[in-house]
């Protein structure tokens, strides 16, 4: 058991990642690149914020196997939750709306959770010799997403 007063490392804290993601969500310029990413390119947001974030180096198969990891919760549960949302939104429904809404974020947080196991059950956590190349993580999980996309993307999220 941990002695009263050790903080848990970067990597091992869910609460770490979620203040990440949070941060970078409530800027207007950064959200409305993840979701341009998101519409256009495929981008899984909750994934690329996961990418941003993890402080540990995996190989680029060890980022393939996160992203079938996020394609699978994506596909057997947030896009689902989306696609309703998107449905009730109408002034009429809008409670149903917002629950909605509220589910598909808990969604996306237990989305970052299963990327924190997985990334854990890929890799013992190491400390780094060498910066984190944020860059070839992106590139790495979505090829399709243009590089100056990447670049532009990863000044704003910095800036934030």
């Amino acid at each position: 058991m941990p002695e009263a007063g050790d903080t848990p490392e970067p990597a091992t804290d869910f609460d770490a990642f979620w203040a990440f993601a949070d941060a970078l969500w409530v800027d207007p310029t950064v959200r409305e690149r993840l979701m341009r990413w998101q519409d256009e390119f495929g981008v899984d947001v909750m994934l690329a914020l996961f990418a941003l974030w993890y402080p540990q180096p995996l190989g680029p198969s060890q980022w393939r196997v996160l992203r079938q990891t996020a394609r699978r919760w994506q596909s057997s549960s947030t896009e689902r939750l989306r696609a309703l949302r998107r449905r009730l939104h109408t002034p009429e429904r809008n409670a149903l709306y917002r629950a909605v809404l509220a589910l598909e974020l808990q969604s996306e947080r237990l989305a970052g959770l299963q990327l924190l196991a997985e990334a854990r059950r890929l890799a013992p956590q190491t400390t780094p010799a060498f910066a984190i190349d944020r860059q070839r993580r992106l590139h790495t999980l979505f090829p399709d997403l243009p590089d100056a996309e990447i670049r532009d993307g990863l000044r704003e999220f910095t800036a934030a």
